[in-house]
C-alpha cells in the first residue's frame, strides 16, 4: 500500500525532473545566459513556489545537471571494473562510455560544455572536488594488473587519456550528427585501441 508520504514524494521527484528536464533543452537550444527561471518554469509546467522550493536560481540548476550527469556516468564506467581480466574491462569501459552517450545525448553534450562556458566553468570546477573521481578508482583496479605485467607501465596521469581519450574525441564528434550506426561502428575498433596500448603483448 503506498502511503500519502509516498505519494508525495514521488510527486516531488517528477516535479524536480521536470524542472531539470526542461532546464536541460532550454540550456542546449536558447543557451545558458538567455535562459530564465521563467522560462523554465514554463516549459516545466512547475509552480513559482515548486521551482523555488528545489532550486534557489538557474546556476542551482546548471550545477545539478552537472553532477547527475557526471555520477551517473561514474557509475557506469565503473560497472566495467567488475572483473579481474583486464582486457575484458577496458572493453567493457569503452562500450559503457560509448552506450552511456547514447542513452544520454543531451546531457552528455551539455556534461561537455558546461566546463568551457564562462558562465558555467567556476561552478564545475567546484563540482568536481566533491565528486567521485573515476580516475582514481580505474587507477586502483590497473594496479595489480600492472604489477603482474599484464598492463604496461605509464606514469598515472596517462591511463585516462590513452584508455578513454580516443573515445572521448570520437563522442565530441559524434554528439554533433548522432548517428547510431556510426556509434555502433566504432564500438570495437576504439575497445581495440585501447587494448593494444595497455595490454602487454604476452597477455592478450
Amino acid at each position: 500500500m503506498v502511503t500519502g508520504t509516498s505519494c508525495r514524494n514521488v510527486a516531488t521527484e517528477v516535479r524536480r525532473k521536470a524542472i531539470l528536464d526542461a532546464a536541460l533543452h532550454l540550456f542546449l537550444t536558447k543557451g545558458f545566459t538567455n535562459t530564465t527561471m521563467e522560462d523554465i518554469r514554463q516549459l516545466s509546467g512547475a509552480s513559482t513556489g515548486s521551482i523555488y522550493h528545489h532550486f534557489e536560481k538557474k546556476e542551482n540548476i546548471a550545477t545539478e545537471l552537472y553532477r547527475e550527469g557526471h555520477n551517473d556516468l561514474n557509475a557506469s564506467l565503473c560497472q566495467s571494473l567488475n572483473t579481474h581480466d583486464p582486457a575484458e574491462g577496458l572493453r567493457t569501459l569503452i562500450y559503457n562510455y560509448l552506450s552511456w552517450y547514447e542513452q544520454s545525448p543531451d546531457l552528455g553534450i551539455y556534461g561537455l560544455q558546461a566546463a568551457n562556458t564562462e558562465y558555467l566553468g567556476r561552478y564545475v570546477e567546484e563540482l568536481r572536488q566533491s565528486l567521485d573521481s573515476f580516475a582514481s578508482r580505474f587507477i586502483s583496479w590497473l594496479e595489480p594488473f600492472i604489477a603482474e605485467g599484464m598492463v604496461v607501465r605509464y606514469p598515472e596521469t596517462l591511463y585516462i587519456p590513452l584508455s578513454l581519450g580516443p573515445s572521448r574525441e570520437f563522442i565530441r564528434r559524434w554528439l554533433r550528427t548522432r548517428q547510431l550506426e556510426q556509434l555502433h561502428e566504432a564500438r570495437v575498433p576504439l575497445a581495440d585501441a585501447a587494448c593494444q596500448i595497455l595490454i602487454t603483448h604476452h597477455s592478450r
